[in-house]
C-alpha cells in the first residue's frame, strides 16, 4: 500500500483536479504524445512512451484514496478517448492499456511501500510488453522464425570465428528481456523519486502557471492508418526475406520448404486476424465504448479540452531544460511537467471546491 503521507497536505478537491489532469495526460500519451516524445531521439522511444503512461498511472494511484475505483474510472476515460481520437488502434493496444491500469491499481493498493510497488509495477509492465511482442512473432511465424535466426547466427559465427554461449535466438531474447528488466527497475526507482519530488515542491510559486487562451498547442494526431499498415507489411516482408535467406545458406537448402511454410502461415494468420477476429473484437469494443461515452460524456469533453494546454506545458518544460545533459534534463523535464500540469490555473477554472470528494 502506498505511503499515505505522500500528498497528505492536498485537499480532496485538489486531489480530484490533479487526477483529472493526469488522466488527460495519460489519454494524450495514448493518442499521440508518442510523436512529441520522439524528440528524445532514442532507439527505445517505445519504452519511453509505454513508461510515460505507467508514470501517469503511478501518480494517479499515489493521489487517490480509493485506488481501484479511481483507476477504473480513469481507464474508462482513456479507452473511450483513445477510441475517439485513434480509432485505427489495434485491439492489442487496448489490451496493453488495460493490463497496465489493472496491474497498477492492484500493485499500489496491496504492495507495501511506494518504492517497492513502483519497481515491481514497471518491471512487470515492461516485461509483459516485451513478451507480448515476442509472443506475437511466435504466433505469426512459429518456431521457424527462431530457427532461421539460429541458422543465420551459426553462419555469422563461422564467418567471424565467434563462439556464442547461447543460440542466436536465445541470445536475442535474453538481451531483449534484460533491457526491459533493467529499464523497468530504473524507471520504477526514477518514478518513485519524481513522485516524492513533486510532493516536496508542491505549492512553490515558481511551479504555478496561469494560462490564457493563447497558451496552447494544437493537438494533431499524426498516426495514420495507411502508414501503420504500410509499416506492418514492410516488417512482414523483411522477416520473410530473413527466413528465406536463412534457408538458402549452404547446407540448408533442404529446409527452404519450412521457410515458405512459415511465410504462408503468417499470411493465413494475418488474414484470419484482420478479416474475422479483429473486426469482431473492434465491434464489441465499440459497443462498450459507445455505452461509456454516453455515461462519461461531460468528463470526456473536459478531459479532451485539456489537450492543448497540456501540450503547451510539455513544450515549455522541454524548452526550459534544453541546456542540460540527457539524464538531468529528463528528470527536470518530468518534474517541471508534472508540477506545472497539476497546479496550473486558467480564467475558465471553476471553483476548485465544487467537489469535496473524489469521483
Amino acid at each position: 500500500m502506498i505511503d499515505r503521507k505522500i500528498f497528505e497536505h492536498l485537499s480532496p478537491s485538489e486531489r480530484t483536479i490533479a487526477i483529472q489532469r493526469l488522466t488527460a495526460l495519460w489519454a494524450l500519451n495514448e493518442c499521440g504524445l508518442g510523436g512529441f516524445l520522439h524528440a528524445l531521439q532514442s532507439p527505445f522511444t517505445g519504452l519511453f512512451v509505454g513508461s510515460f503512461a505507467m508514470i501517469c498511472i503511478a501518480f494517479i494511484c499515489a493521489l487517490s484514496k480509493n485506488t481501484w475505483q479511481t483507476m477504473m474510472t480513469s481507464l474508462a476515460l482513456v479507452l473511450v478517448i483513445k477510441g475517439l481520437v485513434s480509432p485505427h488502434s489495434p485491439p492489442t493496444a487496448y489490451i496493453a492499456v488495460t493490463f497496465q491500469a489493472v496491474t497498477g491499481a492492484l500493485i499500489f493498493r496491496y504492495m507495501p511501500g511506494l518504492l517497492f510497488g513502483s519497481i515491481f509495477f514497471f518491471t512487470l509492465g515492461l516485461i509483459e510488453s516485451a513478451m507480448q511482442r515476442m509472443l506475437t512473432l511466435t504466433i505469426l511465424y512459429g518456431n521457424t522464425l527462431w530457427k532461421a535466426i539460429d541458422t543465420w547466427g551459426e553462419y555469422v559465427t563461422k564467418q567471424w570465428g565467434v563462439l556464442l554461449p547461447l543460440s542466436s535466438s536465445g541470445l536475442i531474447i535474453l538481451i531483449y528481456l534484460a533491457i526491459h528488466l533493467i529499464f523497468g527497475i530504473g524507471v520504477g526507482w526514477f518514478t518513485y523519486k519524481i513522485i516524492r519530488a513533486v510532493n516536496k515542491h508542491w505549492g512553490e510559486n515558481k511551479y504555478k502557471l496561469y494560462l490564457g487562451a493563447e497558451d496552447n498547442r494544437e493537438f494533431i494526431n499524426r498516426k495514420s492508418t495507411g502508414s501503420k499498415i504500410l509499416r506492418r507489411w514492410v516488417l512482414f516482408f523483411m522477416l520473410a526475406i530473413v527466413i528465406a535467406l536463412a534457408y538458402y545458406l549452404p547446407d540448408h537448402d533442404h529446409d527452404i520448404r519450412s521457410g515458405l511454410i512459415s511465410i504462408i502461415r503468417a499470411i493465413a494468420i494475418l488474414v484470419v486476424w484482420f478479416v474475422f477476429l479483429a473486426p469482431l473484437f473492434i465491434r464489441l469494443l465499440k459497443n462498450w465504448l459507445n455505452k461509456k461515452h454516453k455515461e462519461l460524456a461531460n468528463e470526456i469533453a473536459s478531459t479532451m479540452d485539456m489537450f492543448p494546454q497540456l501540450l503547451w506545458i510539455i513544450d515549455k518544460a522541454w524548452k526550459e531544460t534544453a541546456a542540460l545533459h540527457f539524464l538531468k534534463r529528463l528528470k527536470l523535464f518530468l518534474l517541471h511537467t508534472f508540477l506545472y500540469i497539476l497546479q496550473y490555473q486558467t480564467r475558465y477554472d471553476t471553483d476548485p471546491d465544487r467537489s469535496g470528494e473524489e469521483s
